[in-house]
């Protein structure tokens, strides 16, 4: 959805200088640490700061205002990339170190025994990547990548009775960002024809083939923030909405679901052919993409093994990938003028599934103050070979988690922090693509046009094996102002 209006509030953004980095997509990853170390299982949890995404119904219980923020590290360093020249280590998460920072921040107050309001930011949508760029056949898929999604989520939770509760958030994205490079190897410059530089020759491409140029995208750098990734688009025009409810079925057992909508979403900014290193030039054209982020659903119970003391959770969660453009179907960058005389555009075909995570975690409260959380989520991929490559790595996920929350509050109505930290393990279940088997691996290979002047990707011309293992470490801080 989109919506026409001024920019707003634009000085709230300036909390995200810690630098809002992170690596697979955060949409399956989480926003707080009390609900991450329970497998993402908390659409029917008590409410925390992070209500805004998890579930707004669960901000009607908050009695008295709160403000919470969440602050994750995470290392990707642990995937591992083969092909036929052997395995290609990942030095670093993204282009600036080892880890990489996703923060989030959100308020609530009661307005009324019933009404509470709320502001969350944060980052639904987010991917990062600075892959190996010495050797491998990945690298002419993609060498670098980063899609950014900051949200403001004004909230709003309405408890009907004492069993039943509602709530709603409208996600007003406020800045984006979008950047690609894929490198161009000496197969891809030989394969031209004669009258663009080329040879009009196919050579193999290796996993050391010479480089000898690259294809980037940037969007619109409106907006500085002083740390990487520094380029972002303004919006403030563009929104989806989430949908929640929970209900007390029982004094033991709570059910809750969630709805959120499709964002669509647009992109605009720069794509750069630089074959300097050939010899060729350098040109640069305007571009415009349609790139749309999934709905989904997701509903759940928790139950109270022992009251108060040890509580079950269990959730399903359904994303509509299959509807969103540029994942769920074909999509291009639309040039402004053409790319070496006659490429009007760059095609992107991806066309994913829509695809269920299982969620499940258990809490146990071994003092008055101090609680212990697992977790496990199964996500499943969303892309078949046809489609996967390096930009989206998809694989089947099992995912674990394991924290501790500390409540120093003396009860729920006196004033006080709630602290929790959490370990998370994401180990992607290793998947062999064999040659010829992505139309989209392959990358810039070769140049591949469409109608003449369309240029894609290729199908892979080596065999490609991936998997292996992201750590995320994060810290949960929330003050209760009591009575």
């Amino acid at each position: 959805m989109k919506l026409n209006y001024k920019k707003i509030a634009f000085s709230t953004i300036v909390f995200l200088a810690a630098g809002p980095v992170t690596a697979g997509w955060t949409q399956s990853l989480g926003m707080s640490e009390q609900c991450i170390a329970v497998g993402g299982a908390c659409v029917a949890k008590e409410g925390d700061f992070a209500a805004f995404y998890h579930n707004p119904a669960a901000a009607s219980a908050f009695e008295n205002t709160i403000i919470g923020g969440n602050l994750r590290l995470l290392d990707t360093t642990g995937v591992d990339l083969q092909d036929s020249g052997g395995r290609h280590s990942i030095d670093r998460t993204n282009t600036e170190g080892q880890v990489a920072i996703a923060p989030t921040l959100a308020f609530y107050t009661p307005v009324s025994k019933d009404l509470t309001l709320g502001l969350g930011l944060g980052a639904p949508f987010a991917i990062t990547a600075d892959w190996e760029n010495n050797e491998g056949i990945h690298r002419f898929n993609m060498s670098d990548q980063s899609l950014f999604v900051i949200e403001l989520s004004p909230t709003l939770a309405y408890k009907v009775n004492e069993k039943f509760s509602v709530g709603i958030s409208s996600n007003i994205i406020a800045l984006k960002q979008l950047r690609t490079e894929s490198l161009l190897p000496q197969s891809f410059g030989a394969a031209l024809p004669p009258a663009l530089g080329g040879a009009g020759t196919i050579i193999p491409t290796t996993f050391n083939s010479p480089v000898i140029g690259s294809i980037t995208t940037n969007t619109d750098n409106s907006v500085g923030l002083g740390i990487p990734p520094d380029s972002f688009e303004s919006s403030f025009n563009e929104f989806s909405f989430t949908l929640g409810m929970q209900y007390q079925a029982t004094p033991r057992l709570r059910l809750g679901a969630v709805y959120r909508s499709k964002t669509d979403m647009s992109f605009s900014g720069d794509l750069t052919l630089d074959l300097d290193p050939a010899g060729l030039g350098k040109q640069t054209v305007r571009y415009d993409l349609e790139l749309d982020m999934p709905g989904h659903i997701q509903v759940g119970a928790e139950y109270q093994l022992i009251p108060n003391k040890l509580a079950w959770s269990v959730d399903t969660q359904w994303t509509n990938w299959a509807s969103a453009d540029g994942i769920g179907s074909t999509t291009k960058f639309k040039f402004d003028a053409p790319l070496i005389g006659f490429i009007n555009d760059l095609q992107v075909d991806y066309k994913a599934n829509n695809a269920w995570t299982l969620r499940t975690g258990l809490e146990y409260k071994i003092t008055n103050h101090t609680t212990l959380m697992a977790g496990y989520a199964f996500d499943e991929s969303i892309f078949d070979d046809q489609y996967v490559d390096i930009l989206v790595y998809d694989s089947d996920r099992n995912i674990f988690s394991f924290g501790v929350s500390y409540d120093q509050r003396a009860n729920e109505n006196k004033s006080g922090w709630i602290l929790s930290t959490a370990i998370q393990v994401t180990n992607y279940k290793d998947r062999e693509i064999a040659v010829g088997k992505s139309q989209n691996l392959g990358g810039f290979s070769l140049p591949n046009l469409i109608d003449a002047d369309t240029l894609s990707f290729t199908s892979n011309r080596d065999s490609f094996k991936y998997g292996g293992t992201i750590l995320a470490f994060g810290l949960s801080a929330q003050y209760n102002f009591g009575n």
